[in-house]
């Protein structure tokens, strides 16, 4: 956690839950702002919708918009947020292990969920009619390549991991535990984005995300887990490697056997080499509710959102502070439907459109 400053605290349950309903604003607002310039473009540019720079440019404007969120709500809310970004609550600082540790998972990660993510590919292919290409933002300029990789590997991986792992999570953590706060956050981040196309990588991006932010205590392994998985998803894409890997596909479509056992074998490999690979990086390296150095069981029991306990019961009683738990689970179901809804709207549009 960071040092308290002066009076500020942290963000609780209802106050994590509050910010990421508004990070969900945010980013309608820029989703609509983007259609209207789209709309009053179209005469001019016809087809600027599907405009590689004009995507890419729109991603940039996003994260910018939720790098002037954190500060801002945060400012106005007179709100610390409630995690560490170097700093461990074992007292340990920056780690060269901690780099490396995540940008192996990255690459774990995207062989145990490549083949997946190829038959889910499949699946809104011939069930629900939608292109293969549907989603996919064209990067045939030397301008949209370079804000793409400005958005994806740099800005994306610092906001939404600050939002959704820092914040979200952490809040989480304090009342609902670390194993439903790890699957509920990585759903918010999944529904976020609110691509039907990148359901199964993202949801499992934020799982993986969300337990390096657990067992590490800070926030800097995971904005690098999040940074190497869109930097070598953005290789896999922009490289010969792509036509490599859909000539494997090719095979495997003509073999299923093969298919489901290498699938399964990949995923669940997948997951206990990156498993295996946090514990052993990370081993004991995180403080439990004690204050003490703790183990793995820590993770099935819950997690330890530190909120300065005579401050909570001197400012408030047990009914407000239930009334607050309830009013945060509704304002967190509340982001999630609306991001839902999107979701099913996008992925309707693009059943109907094709």
């Amino acid at each position: 956690m960071l040092k308290n400053t002066g009076r500020l605290k942290p963000y609780d349950y209802c106050g994590a839950c509050t910010f990421y309903l508004g990070a969900i604003v945010v980013t309608l607002i820029c989703q609509a702002l983007a259609g209207v310039v789209s709309s009053l473009l179209a005469k001019s540019y016809p087809g600027i919708e599907k405009n590689g720079d004009f995507s890419t440019a729109f991603m940039i404007v996003i994260q910018s918009a939720n790098l002037a969120f954190i500060l801002l709500f945060s400012k106005l809310n007179e709100k610390r947020l409630n995690f560490s970004v170097f700093r461990g609550e074992d007292g340990t600082g920056f780690s060269v292990m901690y780099v490396i540790m995540p940008v192996v998972c990255a690459a774990v990660l995207l062989v145990a969920m490549y083949l997946p993510t190829v038959w889910y590919g499949y699946f809104t292919r011939y069930a629900l009619r939608i292109p293969p290409e549907a989603g996919n933002i064209s990067l045939i300029t030397t301008s949209s390549v370079i804000m793409i990789v400005a958005a994806s590997v740099f800005l994306a991986p610092v906001c939404e991991e600050a939002i959704y792992r820092g914040v979200l999570f952490n809040g989480l953590k304090s009342e609902r535990g670390v194993l439903r706060s790890v699957l509920l956050s990585a759903l918010a981040f999944m529904l976020m984005h609110m691509s039907p196309m990148q359901v199964v990588f993202q949801f499992s991006l934020g799982v993986l995300s969300a337990f390096i932010m657990h067992k590490s205590g800070r926030l800097y392994p995971s904005v690098i887990l999040h940074s190497a998985a869109n930097a070598l998803a953005l290789v896999m894409q922009l490289t010969p490697l792509a036509a490599v890997l859909d000539g494997c596909v090719v095979w495997l479509t003509q073999n299923i056997a093969a298919a489901v056992f290498i699938t399964v074998g990949l995923f669940a490999g997948g997951f206990a080499v990156l498993y295996l690979l946090v514990k052993w990086v990370i081993g004991h390296k995180f403080v439990n509710d004690n204050g003490e150095c703790g183990s793995n069981a820590d993770f099935r029991r819950g997690g330890d959102v530190q909120i300065e306990s005579d401050a909570k019961q001197t400012f408030i009683d047990q009914s407000s502070a239930a009334a607050r738990r309830k009013d945060g689970t509704f304002r967190f179901w509340l982001a999630v439907a609306i991001s839902g809804l999107l979701f099913l709207i996008n992925l309707i549009t693009l059943a109907v459109g094709s």
